[in-house]
């Protein structure tokens, strides 16, 4: 059976989910997703299971929105890794909160030059965000990586233990902030394209080389991307916290190269 749209219309944000997309559209319609859902189900049109996703249930609310075939199916996890679901960008959502799954797009709005994590600001005066997540797009989506993957965790505390204390400083003037993770961003990103990058994981993963001497390179790798030449001492020291915290990462079982 083909159901027609509620009479009001309510535009669907993109990577947003169906629950949050459910909830906003029974309300803009004066009546509650369970009100709805519970009518289909008497009358045989919604499945009787409750899962979440079932595909009956995902159908139903395409009709009852008008939306297209597409709505609703970004992946739950990509490389055996979860998708997060987290606050989408309020500008594109044209100032509701709304929630979704978007694992083509980082912690930055390139469109709106917003950072849309815990809390969303625009990042007009740190370009550098929006260079950053250009690259994460380009490059990092195409290897599978996603925002809730081991392998940008690891490249976030790695930044975190690298990054020198006047380049947070700097930024966070310009910012007018001082939100942590974005700080940071642009060195998380570098650092995820150098150790998700194909040749660097078949040479760190070549089992012929003691794991120490695997640890020390990967190390200096990270720390030379974020010190370049003439910094030598700046990056020797980085490279021995960051070193420090991939043995963290380590006994903390994340497998950062998968």
């Amino acid at each position: 059976m083909i159901l027609g749209p509620l009479p009001v219309r309510t535009r669907l944000t993109h990577g947003e989910g169906i629950e949050n997309y459910a909830i906003r559209h029974a309300q803009r319609n004066g009546t509650t997703v369970e009100q709805i859902e519970n009518a289909l189900r008497e009358a045989g049109v919604m499945p009787r299971s409750r899962a979440r996703r079932h595909p009956g249930r995902l159908q139903a609310w395409k009709q009852l929105g008008g939306l297209h075939d597409r709505a609703f199916e970004a992946r739950l996890s990509i490389g055996g890794h979860p998708v997060i679901e987290r606050a989408l960008c309020l500008r594109c959502a044209s100032g509701n909160q709304r929630v979704g799954r978007i694992p083509s797009i980082g912690w930055v709005c390139v469109a709106h030059r917003r950072w849309i994590g815990r809390d969303q600001f625009d990042i007009r005066q740190l370009p550098e965000l929006v260079a950053a997540e250009r690259r994460f797009r380009s490059t990092l989506v195409s290897r599978g990586i996603h925002v809730g993957t081991p392998a940008m965790l690891a490249a976030n505390e790695c930044a975190s233990a690298g990054i020198a204390l006047s380049t947070l400083e700097e930024r966070g003037a310009r910012a007018g902030r001082h939100e942590y993770e974005m700080l940071i961003y642009p060195e998380t990103v570098r650092i995820a394209r150098l150790i998700t990058r194909p040749s660097f994981k078949d040479w760190v993963q070549n089992p012929a080389l003691p794991a120490e001497q695997r640890r020390d390179r990967v190390a200096s790798e990270i720390a030379t991307t974020l010190f370049r030449t003439g910094q030598s001492h700046r990056r020797r020291r980085a490279a021995q916290r960051i070193e420090n915290t991939l043995r963290r990462l380590s006994r903390r079982g994340i497998e950062w190269l998968t």
